[in-house]
């Protein structure tokens, strides 16, 4: 096909008034179709290409380096014209290069009296297909081979090598990267440059995976909740979700620490398809300060419920008030000292208890 997918025509013009030549000798001539090199062509604005020129250009079907017909390609003129369809070009098993080459096109029989030049198309590039087939990904995506990343080649020393290291995916590549990048670059043997184009190629992978992976076997009392690449989300302890939020630097680190274990067992990891459903199996645990908002709460009822306006309202405006036991006992006694605690909590978070961290040990 031609530009823009349009048929390639091929016609026997007369070359002084250039129309075609639809009878006479060679109107329904036997053309061959040949491959032509134009590699360090200088010739493309020349028109009268010698019959020993066009020879040498002819990429015959034993080259196997570059691009050539499988067989022998002929059409048949009919009233001087003809379409070329289904010729395609054929290469070795090995990988070919991109080639710079041209059509030609002549006569396969003779007229007596009558001399037809050969002809040639414009040049094009010919490309190996598998170059896009085993080519990079812009951007890549996660569940993408890591070949599809830059400087990593399909089947090569690299690409073994990380294979080798359970890094099969470009998931993979980012998730060891997040944990232990040194690793990594170790297991990659390259040097800075090249590991920085690689790893800032796999950056620009569209994370679109929004699930809550687990790493959490029977054997251990502490689990690490992570995301698709390697970005801690929280910890389970004795079956309880413990949030990155509530989490202390010491406790950060040996979440992260187990990553690294998780990586090396993904057969052991499960997956959510969000935090929600995570807390359905792994419920979160109430923090000292939860636990203690909680009875606030509870106790801030008691000071509305005690309160001297509620008092008449719950024992009547002409109601005798209920009689305090000596010692401070009775339900007066009880309400007075629920309300100056409620009274020294609201004092106390006005002196920024609001600012304490929330944290859940592990």
């Amino acid at each position: 096909m031609g530009n823009e997918g349009t048929p390639i025509r091929v016609a026997l013009v007369d070359k002084t008034t250039g129309e075609v030549i639809k009878s006479g000798p060679g109107c329904s001539a036997k053309v061959e179709i040949l491959v032509l090199d134009s590699s360090g062509d200088n010739n493309e604005h020349r028109d009268n290409w010698s019959i020993e020129d066009f020879n040498n250009k002819i990429i015959r079907e034993g080259d196997k380096t570059k691009p050539h017909f499988a067989r022998s390609n002929y059409v048949y003129l009919e009233e001087g014209v003809a379409v070329l369809r289904d010729v395609k070009l054929g290469h070795d098993s090995s990988w070919m290069k991109s080639c710079e080459c041209r059509l030609g096109l002549r006569i396969a029989e003779s007229f007596r009296g009558v001399k037809v030049e050969e002809a040639r198309s414009s040049s094009f590039m010919v490309l190996d297909s598998r170059s896009k087939l085993y080519g990079n990904h812009y951007p890549p995506s996660l569940s993408d081979e890591v070949w599809r990343l830059e400087n990593i080649g399909k089947d090569g020393t690299r690409c073994n090598q990380l294979y080798n290291n359970k890094i099969l995916k470009v998931k993979d590549f980012l998730f060891l990267h997040s944990i232990n990048p040194q690793r990594l670059q170790e297991i990659l043997g390259v040097g800075d440059k090249t590991w920085k184009s690689t790893v800032d190629h796999a950056r620009t992978c569209i994370l679109d995976d929004g699930s809550i992976y687990v790493y959490y076997p029977s054997e251990f009392k502490t689990g690490v909740a992570f995301d698709a690449v390697g970005g801690l989300k929280g910890a389970i302890h004795d079956s309880h979700y413990v949030p990155i939020t509530d989490l202390s630097t010491d406790e950060k680190d040996c979440a992260r620490s187990l990553l690294l274990v998780a990586f090396e067992n993904g057969k052991d990891i499960i997956s959510f398809p969000d935090e929600t459903s995570l807390q359905h199996q792994y419920p979160s645990k109430y923090s000292d300060l939860d636990c203690l908002s909680d009875f606030f709460r509870g106790i801030e009822h008691f000071e509305t419920l005690f309160s001297p306006e509620s008092n008449n309202i719950l024992c009547g405006a002409h109601s005798e008030p209920h009689r305090q036991s000596k010692g401070g006992g009775g339900l007066d006694g009880v309400a007075a000292i629920v309300i100056r605690m409620v009274r020294a909590r609201k004092r106390f978070m006005a002196l920024g208890g609001m600012h304490l961290q929330k944290r859940q040990r592990i």
